[in-house]
């Protein structure tokens, strides 16, 4: 085994075995991160369905995929990546919607 092995296989044990404060603490905090992960909710407390991609945004907002980028662009609609994906939440299109939305003529300004 080699020493990078050796060490994690030390710190695993660590972990998970010792009463110190720390590894409490830290068996603690994960377990709470893995249940509100395995019940759908983030760490902002909100739930998966409160995440829309680039196309849901588009249909949402009826917009191209240019604008969509300047809106991202120039921080009118703020974004989350994952990996190469890009993700909106619903509280930022629902602002969207409320401060730049023209009911005359149907267009985000």
């Amino acid at each position: 085994m080699n020493k990078y092995g050796l060490l994690a296989g030390l710190l695993k044990d660590y972990l998970q075995n010792s009463n110190d404060t720390l590894p409490v603490e830290i068996r603690k905090l994960s377990t709470e991160v893995l249940t509100n992960i395995s019940s759908g909710n983030h760490c902002d407390g909100s739930r998966i369905e409160d995440w829309f991609d680039n196309q849901d945004v588009m249909q949402i907002l009826h917009i191209s995929t240019r604008t969509l980028q300047k809106l991202r662009s120039n921080g009118t609609l703020p974004c989350s990546r994952i990996g190469k994906k890009i993700y909106y939440h619903r509280r930022d299109i629902i602002t969207i919607l409320s401060t730049h939305y023209n009911s005359n003529n149907g267009n985000i300004k």
